[in-house]
């Protein structure tokens, strides 16, 4: 089978995840999440993301954009200082220049109280990748967010809360050269009072931020596998990691940017302004954003919630559809190339079959059947063939057969098997209320020589007979599933058939001798098979039509 059950169970589901009308809809299956701390995804608070340096380029050119600012700050210290008559400062800063620090000279951005918003609004894409393994099969499901826009959904995730932008400024001896520079080795004193720390100082800017962020999706490491022993197996889902795919775009909303800080002044809020919206546009800003979010959504706690939300949803699918009944405790044996998922699933499958609850209850099936109908289920013609009656040669014909007490039947558990080529299953009929199967008919005797014809009724029983199937199984998914007979064999005791019949001019005792010989039982029993046979595309339609209605019912909640 491959993956071919995992990969029909996961386009069953898929629809039912991405539909807003479902119970399983994602966004709101994982606006539910709680890990036990109180953390949810909707929306996601975060105490603090360190993104670190901001090298490169572009970190280079935002430091020395501060450090220019923060010499504006110095300067007009150095003025103040001067006014005030602060002793022993020289006539002017001309000798003296600033620039990052030359040991720790990029920027380094930090968020605190952090909050992002809209992560529910997600839906599923393929599941690639799948690989078996010793219980199940593992893979890779793309989520993609910001996935909708209705529903009280905005086509994008929000990110803000504070922000903090540091850097290290030293002053040098002018002029600047091509490298950087160690600091100048001249002492001022007096400029603290004015907030400068002569000649090194670690100065910060911080403020408010928010972020839109679009284009993000997940690649989510994930394995489907059967838990548990005997009675007690469940369908487990672990979520091994989450990891982003591509590249999402942070679009900083500059309306909402806000700055502040000891040595940011109405001179210089411009400035730093600019180093801001840089410092967050930049290639070290978002993929450090990236690789934070993706660690929140990593964490031990939110992968144990989003296991346990998704084997939840799992199981619900399993139960409202199968239903509840207890699994057999030996479990099926699968076949080559299968394993312990399959065996667990088609036991659950065997399970239901025999649950008075289930929509799949063999009786339930039969009787909800319209079209065609199975009980009773209608076969044109049954030729019995030539027989010697008081030594005369008559040929008996079955018309607008009726076979009735089909539903009377059970699918014991052990009559059940998972095969290469799908499942064979043997019905038991007159199980339940020892009704027996019924078959009622016009008759026409048929004089060999002569042509002329007798025309009578039949009514015949059969005591618990049996049919064995085989049946395949077809489709991308549950609604465009499609259940063949791959064979019907009817199988009738003798010694437990009773064949009636009435033909007017026909002694009823003579023919019913004639007609209950094992030669003539064997051409019934033959006759009903064939006549089955005949049946086999409208039986497969009436399984297909009942299964699709009833997993469609059961998964719509």
């Amino acid at each position: 089978m491959g993956t071919a059950l995992i990969d029909f169970v996961y386009a069953t589901m898929r629809k039912r995840v991405n539909d807003p009308d479902s119970p399983y809809w994602l966004p709101k299956v994982l606006e539910k999440i709680r890990t036990p701390d109180g953390h949810s995804l909707s929306p996601l608070k975060v105490d603090e993301w360190q993104l670190g340096a901001l090298s490169g380029d572009q970190g280079a050119t935002i430091a020395g954009t501060i450090a220019d600012a923060w010499w504006i700050f110095v300067k007009r210290a150095f003025k103040q200082a001067k006014t005030a008559g602060v002793p022993d400062l020289p006539d002017n800063l001309n000798a003296f220049i600033s620039q990052p620090d030359n040991v720790d000279q990029y920027p380094t951005l930090g968020l605190t109280g952090i909050t992002v918003a809209g992560l529910p609004n997600a839906s599923v894409g393929d599941l690639t990748g799948v690989v078996p393994t010793q219980d199940g099969y593992r893979g890779t499901l793309r989520v993609t967010a910001a996935a909708y826009d209705s529903h009280g959904y905005q086509p994008q995730i929000t990110i803000d809360g504070k922000y903090q932008l540091d850097q290290h400024v030293v002053v040098i001896d002018a002029p600047r050269g091509s490298g950087l520079k160690p600091p100048t080795q001249v002492v001022l004193k007096g400029l603290d009072a004015y907030g400068v720390d002569w000649p090194s100082q670690q100065i910060e800017g911080h403020g408010q931020f928010l972020f839109t962020v679009t284009g993000l999706a997940f690649d989510v490491d994930l394995s489907i596998e059967a838990s548990g022993t005997g009675a007690g197996r469940t369908a487990k889902v672990t979520i091994h990691s989450v990891a982003i795919a591509g590249t999402p775009v942070y679009t900083l909303d500059k309306d909402h940017l806000t700055i502040e800080g000891d040595t940011v002044t109405d001179l210089t809020k411009e400035v730093w302004r600019n180093s801001a919206v840089a410092a967050f546009n930049s290639p070290d800003a978002a993929t450090a954003l990236t690789a934070k979010l993706a660690a929140a959504l990593n964490a031990d706690d939110f992968r144990t919630q989003f296991s346990g939300s998704v084997t939840e949803q799992l199981g619900k699918a399993l139960d409202g559809v199968l239903g509840t009944g207890p699994l057999p405790a030996d479990g099926s044996v699968p076949p080559a190339g299968d394993g312990p998922l399959e065996a667990y699933l088609f036991d659950r499958v065997r399970a239901s079959l025999n649950d008075t609850g289930s929509g799949f209850y063999p009786p339930t099936v039969v009787r909800s059947s319209t079209d065609p109908k199975l009980d009773p289920l209608s076969i044109d013609t049954i030729d019995l063939g030539d027989q010697q009656v008081m030594g005369v040669s008559v040929n008996f014909t079955l018309n607008d057969v009726t076979v009735s007490g089909i539903a009377d039947v059970l699918i014991p558990v052990g009559d059940a098997a998972l095969v290469a080529e799908g499942v064979d299953a043997t019905l038991r009929f007159g199980r339940i209320s020892q009704t027996p199967i019924t078959v009622k008919a016009g008759v026409v005797a048929t004089f060999v020589k002569s042509g002329d014809q007798l025309n009578g009724t039949m009514s015949t029983t059969a005591q618990q007979p049996s049919a064995a199937l085989g049946l395949s199984f077809s489709g991308p998914d549950a609604d465009a599933l499609t259940i063949g007979l791959r064979s019907l064999t009817v199988s009738i005791d003798p010694g437990r058939l009773d064949i009636n019949v009435h033909v007017d001019g026909l002694p009823d005792k003579a023919v019913h001798d004639i007609l209950n010989t094992s030669e003539i039982k064997a051409g019934f029993i033959q006759g009903v098979q064939d006549g089955a046979a005949q049946r086999k595309d409208d039986i497969a339609k009436a399984l297909t039509d009942n299964a699709r209605k009833v997993i469609a019912e059961k998964l719509s909640g």
